[in-house]
């Protein structure tokens, strides 16, 4: 349930601080990094087409994903403006400077090297040259995530003072709330399945993780910070408690979702019964 609760706030960061399309940004700005013509950079010409255009939000909107495709339609159309002749060779030719002082120039000289003036070839090769630069973005994005979502584990799991190890003591110790955490786990299992009632239920990522809080308490955990561990032992206890806990939270909740699926399935399932008509005895002669 905070696996949940972290991955609602960190996909809400993501949305709020607009990181998807940032880092789409970077790697555009890479990849069409230099000038389409004098006093013209070849960057701002792409984003004020009018295919990007149309993948953006508002006016002043950046799109957080575009078809490599469109890149691709929307390169070709820049260089083949730029020609008199209406030829992609005569575009990237007529573009300003060299391989070493225009970086898109020296890319596309060498796609065209590679495709002459076919308009279908030239596409495909741009499309894939993104798509590899879109590979390294993807990196970037998962590092940065991964970062955000352990910082967000952090402090979930100090706030609440949600210690692993002493969880797993009042589990084995108190059969109640063994029973009532099934039951919880179940419950939560048949009403994910139903995606628009959990959205009903739950719709805000403070919401997901003020539900983690309230059933936990509710099974009959004591979460918060209600008095500091005493002496060096309850101490390395703790700190290993709160460290497993900030890493389980941190692999975010469909991971969870999934193995609490296969633990219910298992559970439900049960052992297989007998074969009708056999019996543990011999028969009688």
């Amino acid at each position: 349930m905070f696996g949940i609760a972290c991955t609602a706030i960190v996909e809400a960061i993501s949305a709020w601080t607009r990181i998807r399309s940032q880092n789409l940004d970077v790697a555009l700005s890479e990849f069409l990094s230099g000038d389409l013509s004098q006093n013209q950079q070849f960057i701002t010409q792409f984003f004020e087409h009018p295919l990007i255009q149309s993948l953006s939000k508002g006016n002043q909107g950046r799109p957080s994903y575009i078809p490599p495709d469109i890149v691709a339609q929307v390169v070709e159309a820049l260089v083949v403006s730029k020609s008199a002749m209406a030829t992609l060779s005569a575009g990237v030719n007529a573009m300003p400077g060299n391989a070493k002082n225009n970086r898109i120039k020296g890319i596309l000289e060498t796609v065209v090297a590679q495709t002459g003036n076919n308009a279908a070839t030239f596409r495909n090769a741009v499309a894939k040259q993104f798509d590899a630069v879109m590979d390294r973005a993807s990196g970037w994005y998962k590092r940065k995530m991964q970062t955000i979502t352990l910082i967000v584990a952090t402090v979930l799991v100090l706030g609440g003072n949600i210690d692993t190890l002493n969880l797993a003591t009042v589990l084995a110790s108190n059969p109640d709330v063994r029973e009532k955490m099934v039951a919880i786990a179940q419950q939560e299992v048949n009403e994910a399945k139903n995606q628009a009632q959990d959205k009903e239920r739950i719709a805000t990522a403070k919401g997901k993780y003020n539900h983690a809080i309230a059933v936990m308490q509710s099974a009959g955990f004591e979460l918060g910070w209600k008095g500091w561990p005493q002496g060096g032992a309850e101490w390395l206890a703790k700190v290993v408690g709160l460290l497993v806990t900030i890493f389980a939270v941190s692999l975010g909740g469909p991971f969870w979702f999934d193995i609490l699926q296969r633990v219910m399935q298992v559970r439900s399932t049960g052992p297989k019964p007998a074969a009708p008509g056999k019996s543990d005895s011999p028969k009688s002669k």
